[in-house]
């Protein structure tokens, strides 16, 4: 299923504090997206990392590629950058937390969130339901290699349908373990994905698809209709 996109508008990084507060609503999402095609000059990369606390920081330059930090540094800004949105207050990192899993949460927050980059493109959605998103970068592979992951049914129509299948279901997996928040602990496998649905330990998750644009993107939440409504970030 692919949804029509709800495009709000592009909010600069730079001018968060100007941008009135949004009211999430109950049944709704905001999808916060970035895609880059070069790096940051010098000053305005450090700018950017400074605003992160120092284990934040080492988060990030762990990373050797820097397509892969920048990933990092970018999902976290998304966050700092909802969080003000929505509550016209700074985040503050001390609450900005992995539990068990290694799923980030902010405590004593009323808002669920989900990151995720592939490429260079990075996602971040929030709610006040719990929530997962995926998003990939498509590439010309051997889908047949992935058996593993994947009902008969399931690869009977990736095998008719192509790689614009493949990662249809591939992201709506992902995005349902992401919801679920016990990382890859579940594997791909367990999840059966039913048209727009599917059923893991008792609890139902609805499915969401859409294009971002090249990028296949899916995302799971509990509620039946959840109106998506998408915020491109400028850096």
């Amino acid at each position: 299923m692919i949804i029509q996109d709800t495009y709000i508008k592009a909010i600069p990084f730079s001018r968060i504090d100007e941008y009135p507060q949004i009211r999430v609503q109950d049944k709704e999402s905001y999808l916060f997206y970035y895609s880059f095609d070069k790096q940051f000059n010098n000053d305005l990369w450090h700018h950017y990392l400074n605003l992160l606390p120092n284990n934040f920081q080492k988060e990030v330059l762990r990373f050797r590629r820097w397509q892969d930090r920048y990933n990092c540094l970018l999902g976290k800004l998304m966050v700092y950058m909802g969080y003000k949105i929505f509550y016209n207050s700074e985040l503050e990192f001390d609450n900005f937390l992995k539990d068990s899993y290694g799923k980030p949460y902010i405590e004593n927050c009323g808002m669920n969130f989900n990151i995720s980059h592939s490429g260079n493109t990075v996602v971040c959605i929030f709610s006040k339901q719990p929530i997962g998103i995926d998003v990939e970068e498509v590439k010309d592979i051997e889908y047949t290699l992935f058996e593993n992951v994947f009902s008969d049914k399931e690869m009977e129509e990736i095998s008719k349908a192509g790689l614009s299948k493949f990662y249809e279901y591939w992201t709506k997996k992902e995005a349902i373990i992401k919801a679920i928040g016990k990382g890859m602990s579940i594997p791909l496998l367990d999840i059966k994905v039913e048209n727009n649905y599917s059923v893991y330990d008792h609890v139902k998750w609805n499915i969401k698809s859409l294009r971002l644009n090249d990028m296949h993107c899916s995302i799971a939440f509990k509620s039946k209709t959840t109106q998506v409504k998408l915020i491109e970030v400028e850096f």
